[in-house]
């Protein structure tokens, strides 16, 4: 049974009745993490060092405030604007940034805001290096106890319903595991903050999901929103290689940053002013240098077809591809009818020899068993007013139609009667975690009903992996072209992503590895790594394409495509010395 409490105090006392003074808590990467909770028991932990506490977490997000009296004020008005005027801090980070947790508390992040913090000794010695995939499995093996997360909240029928949000990520996966491992269950604690959009799917759960949940009213505030990174000329050179990739009809996945923004930038130019595209192209000399990789392994034209996102964040750039009719190839929960579309045997519209096609490819047997029936309404092949009886499927109006398919007379019936009008369940975008601007929540919170169930969001283990059902997974995610960036690539291939020479964290590996991997597993699919020539470094301007480096993120055995601002180095199944003459080219 689900506790209720609507002041955070009262909740922080209950949790240490119930689950006592050893505490690992896992709270969620991003903006699903409810900072008023967590500040309540640091703060508990910090007055009381009886209390043993642990936080597993990510990407713990921070409003800049500067230090001088000056920088305060001048950022105040900026931040207030971005960020609202009572967006609470997450108290944890300053300690840790300054070295001044105490001994009876710890911070441990898989993934941290990159570059923040370097030169936090406690960060580092702190910092556990994980798949995003694995995050969960480990934080279980490390004994947690506790997950918080923030909620949001509505009526449906009268009762309320809560979601997710935008952190199915690891939640779900948490839970998953404990059973499978027949381990006790993390005491489970919903924050409500309405201002999170509210995502339908898997993200929405029911009320007894919930142990412990907190609705205080006077602890309700934005959600973090993200400063836009400029994007400059080389940002745009790397984008418009990388949308020179992306395939008509193919699926894709992007990170947040510059880099990614560029990508989708030229992506809509692409599709909205193909010929100036093309000629930009032309003039860049991107066709002479990169001619034989596009035709392999890319396209310049149009999406017709459009393409599917299967992509560990919900970048803001998939919103305006949505808007822009670029993002628009629906994927189905079905693998043999996705197989079917991805051959166009079938269309989204339901044809009229239907029943005859899924009969020749073997999706149907000769006769229609209840489960087969509910199957093709559930994707809208049948009308949803069909019932089964003795072998008959039955009409809203009493009409009677035999199921056995031997007999064409029956197959005609079914067909001039019973079907629906096109495939329902298709889904544009399979995400795991969303984070953005205070335009991009606001887009999530007016999506129409129809359109919010186009974007689903789901545990981290589907989309990073080929966990929610192989055989679906590839047909679904067909001509992927996973696309990221990275810090250094040596002249082998291999990638550092995350980490610096010295072995210094300055981000975490993330989903990056599983997304590499996949591209090689996954038929006609595209890992693209997006990396600056060149950075301003301590000693002025160095190479990041080097001969070699002590750290890598992405080993040269999963070498794929790279791409600088001066071309493209398709690298799969090179020998070393073909790759080094070809990294050098794009140095």
């Amino acid at each position: 049974m689900t506790t209720h409490f609507n002041k955070t105090s009262d909740c922080i006392e209950e949790l240490i009745n119930s689950a006592g003074k050893n505490l690992i808590i896992g709270t969620p990467l991003g903006i699903g993490k409810p900072n008023p909770l967590i500040n309540e028991i640091w703060q508990k932990a910090k007055t009381d060092s009886s209390i043993k506490l642990e936080i597993c977490t990510a990407l713990s997000l921070q409003v800049p405030v500067g230090k001088s009296l000056f920088e305060k004020r001048f950022l105040k008005p900026f931040t207030d604007r971005l960020f609202g005027e009572n967006y609470p801090q997450l108290e944890y980070i300053d300690d840790v940034a300054n070295d001044k947790v105490p001994k009876n508390m710890k911070v441990t992040e898989f993934y941290m805001q990159s570059g923040k913090m370097l030169k936090s000794a406690t960060a580092q010695k702190s910092y556990t290096s994980s798949n995003y995939t694995h995050a969960a499995r480990d934080m279980l093996n490390n004994g947690l106890n506790v997950l918080m997360q923030m909620v949001s909240v509505k009526e449906i029928d009268g009762r309320k319903v809560y979601s997710l949000s935008s952190n199915t990520d690891l939640t779900t996966d948490l839970i998953n595991i404990a059973k499978r491992k027949k381990i006790k269950k993390p005491i489970i604690i919903g924050m409500v903050n309405p201002n999170l959009p509210f995502m339908g799917a898997k993200a929405q759960v029911e009320e007894d999901f919930f142990d412990i949940l907190v609705d205080d009213h006077t602890q309700y505030f934005l959600p973090f929103a993200t400063p836009k990174a400029a994007i400059n000329n080389t940002d745009y050179n790397i984008g418009l290689l990388a949308s020179s990739l992306i395939k008509d009809g193919g699926t894709m996945q992007v990170g947040i940053g510059s880099l990614g923004d560029a990508l989708i930038y030229a992506m809509k130019l692409r599709q909205n002013q193909n010929s100036e595209y093309k000629k930009i192209l032309q003039k860049l000399h991107i066709f002479d240098k990169c001619d034989e990789v596009i035709k392999k392994s890319g396209s310049t034209s149009t999406f017709d077809k459009g393409v599917y996102a299967a992509s560990e964040m919900f970048v803001e750039g998939f919103a305006h591809l949505f808007d822009e009719g670029i993002l628009k190839r629906k994927v189905y929960p079905d693998a043999q009818i996705q197989s079917l579309l991805n051959q166009e045997i079938i269309t989204e519209k339901i044809q009229e020899n239907i029943i005859e096609i899924l009969l020749q490819h073997e999706v149907l047997d000769e006769f229609i068993t209840k489960k087969q029936m509910q199957r093709l309404q559930n994707l809208g092949i049948l009308k949803a007013d069909l019932q089964m009886q003795k072998g008959y499927m039955i009409d809203s109006k009493g009409k009677k139609y035999k199921t056995d398919l031997f007999e064409y007379k029956n197959i005609k019936a079914i067909q001039e009667n019973c079907l629906g009008d096109k495939l329902k369940q298709g889904v544009l975008l399979h995400g795991a975690f969303f984070l953005g601007s205070r335009w991009f929540y606001r887009w999530l919170h007016e999506l129409n009903e129809n359109d919010r169930e186009l974007f689903q969001m789901t545990p981290v283990s589907q989309v990073n992996e080929l966990y929610g059902g192989e055989e679906l997974d590839r047909v679904q995610r067909i001509k992927a072209r996973f696309i990221n960036t990275c810090m250094k690539v040596d002249l082998l291939g291999a990638a550092a992503s995350d980490t610096l020479d010295n072995n210094q964290v300055v981000s975490g590996v993330g989903g990056q590895y599983n997304f590499v991997a996949m591209a090689q597993t996954l038929e006609d699919s595209r890992s693209v790594l997006m990396v600056r020539s060149t950075h301003t470094g301590a000693k002025g301007l160095e190479s990041n394409i080097v001969w070699k480096y002590p750290y890598c993120t992405i080993p040269r055995h999963l070498r794929d495509i790279v791409i600088t601002e001066y071309g493209i180095a398709d690298l799969r199944g090179q020998s070393d010395e073909e790759c080094v003459k070809r990294m050098i080219c794009i140095a």
